[in-house]
């Protein structure tokens, strides 16, 4: 497996709620993502804006599927997991549209199945959103191969 790649074989979202097209890095608790969302994709509004919330989720997915990237490197199934909290994140602007978004990630702190997520998102060079996102992973309960 090699990176840049796409991010569909990692993660379990689908289009058209797949926000984050590519996984640009990946280390122990660092990932990066890209995304460009286009009028009339999920998390474009009608002023030709991004909404908000989509700035959130572009850092959940940048997690999601870096956590798909170390379990296939493992040789285990993705997990799935849920954005259930959301602490101080700040938005400076909504992107337009067609931009090309860069989404760095770091794994802060982890307790039982949660895990803390600080991400930042770029857009020309500048971070126009930044906070910590609280991410529960279910525990796998695919069942295990019988002998």
């Amino acid at each position: 497996m090699s990176l840049p790649a796409d991010t569909e074989m990692y993660m379990l979202h689908r289009s058209p709620l797949r926000l984050v097209q590519r996984l640009l890095c990946v280390e122990e608790d660092y990932a990066e993502g890209q995304a460009t969302l286009n009028d009339g994709d999920v998390g474009v509004g009608p002023d030709g804006r991004l909404e908000a919330a989509v700035l959130a989720e572009l850092v959940a997915q940048t997690y999601a599927a870096s956590q798909g990237y170390h379990d296939r490197l493992a040789g285990q199934s993705t997990n799935i997991g849920y954005l259930v909290g959301v602490q101080e994140f700040r938005i400076d602007d909504l992107p337009a549209a067609g931009r090309p978004l860069l989404i760095k990630i770091r794994s802060s702190n982890a307790f039982g199945g949660f895990f803390f997520v600080d991400g930042q998102v770029f857009c020309d060079g500048t971070v126009v959103a930044k906070g910590t996102l609280k991410i529960w992973v279910q525990p796998d309960t695919l069942p295990t191969a019988q002998e």
